[in-house]
């Protein structure tokens, strides 16, 4: 128990008139001294019988970072005080966690902002009470924790991306191919195995083999296993774990739209999951970290991988792999999108089992690129003369 501003103030007067009171007589004395004694008798009265407050606190859903939210805060006592309570949060999380309210179960809330991936501690609380007169506070510090967990970033998948996905979690869609027709502009979707690298580097334009309608029938994905795995004979920094986190995020959320079972093996956890539950997905991945001395890697049969390094984050679907950056949409300037397709045909080695297309840093993905193949427009038959 300690005065607060105000406390001490009447304190100051009470010691200046019983002075006075001493000098001049006890009529100086009665008429201030006395009265705040009284006053700050009751306030101890007041604020001492007051027992440790209850807290209950609710927290926000997952979300990604960069999002608010708010935190809701309800303190109750056996006597409805003012209370002013502090929440503590990580460094992980931003906000001002201050409220002001009664501890009577009334909640007051603060805003969060969640700024790193992971699984964030809150807590405890120091809550102030006050007695009605604002004279004498009490602190307790209230052992209530949470966790607060923040999701890896998703972000769309790369066209190149997206169909060696596809290419990984339905091999056999191959089969279900008509006759060859010729060649015709490619379109998001398409088969990557299916693109004419040689037309594709002569114009400046990505063509594609047209098997007739059977290609063009929606084919839906299998179960997909997707393994992470960590090189842990040097350091490797938080952002290139986090890097993978949004990989293997990215992906699975991609193969769940389309139907597929996932199956996610990390070296700090395992989870499953079905089209519509992706969150059990996204909280083990929330959870990655560098995995310790005794983690074994046990995952080599996974449909996908994900290998961390110390310089990058590698994807390999099957016999393709994808660099980190490679892998997921950028947002590009209006002069970028009208040079995708030269740039992408330019920069796309000869190999069909190699897709190595450059795009901009992690930290500036976060949005769809248009379609790789609207460049130009050109008559399926004239294309089939041409290269047939």
């Amino acid at each position: 128990m300690r005065p607060t501003r105000r406390g001490y103030m009447i304190i100051l007067v009470c010691l200046v008139a019983l002075s006075a009171g001493i000098i001049s007589g006890p009529r100086a004395l009665d008429a201030v001294v006395i009265p705040g004694v009284v006053t700050l008798f009751a306030s101890i009265l007041d604020i001492g019988r007051v027992s440790e407050p209850f807290v209950k606190r609710t927290l926000p859903s997952p979300a990604e970072p960069g999002t608010k939210a708010q935190v809701l805060l309800e303190i109750e006592a056996d006597r409805p005080v003012p209370v002013k309570a502090i929440d503590t949060i990580p460094s992980g999380l931003t906000g001002t966690p201050i409220v002001e309210t009664i501890a009577d179960g009334t909640g007051a809330e603060y805003e969060l902002q969640r700024r790193d991936r992971g699984r964030h501690t809150i807590g405890p609380v120091t809550v102030r009470l006050r007695d009605r007169l604002g004279l004498l506070e009490r602190v307790f510090i209230i052992e209530n924790t949470d966790s607060v967990t923040v999701f890896p970033r998703t972000r769309s998948l790369t066209p190149a991306a997206a169909g060696a996905l596809r290419n990984t979690a339905a091999p056999t869609a191959g089969a279900q191919r008509g006759s060859f027709k010729g060649l015709r502009e490619y379109t998001r979707g398409d088969a990557l195995r299916d693109v004419h690298w040689k037309a594709s580097a002569r114009h400046d334009e990505l063509f594609t083999r047209d098997f007739g309608s059977a290609a063009n029938q929606d084919s839906q994905l299998d179960s997909l296993s997707v393994a992470i795995n960590v090189d842990r004979s040097s350091n490797i920094s938080a952002e290139f774990i986090d890097a993978a986190a949004t990989a293997a995020a990215s992906i699975c959320v991609e193969a769940l739209e389309q139907g597929a079972a996932i199956q996610l093996q990390t070296p700090t956890g395992n989870a499953t999951a079905i089209t519509g539950s992706e969150h059990s997905i996204l909280e083990c991945l929330a959870e990655l970290s560098v995995p310790g001395s005794s983690h074994e890697d046990n995952t080599p049969n996974a449909d996908i991988h994900v290998t961390v390094t110390t310089e990058s984050v590698i994807v390999y679907f099957g016999e393709r792999t994808v660099d980190f950056e490679e892998l997921l949409s950028i947002e590009k300037t209006e002069s970028q999108q009208n040079n995708t397709a030269s740039t992408t045909t330019n920069m796309i080695d000869n190999n069909d089992n190699d897709i190595t297309i450059g795009t901009d840093t992690y930290s500036k993905a976060h949005s769809e690129s248009e379609n790789i193949s609207s460049q130009t427009s050109s008559d399926d038959s004239t294309v089939q003369e041409r290269y047939t």
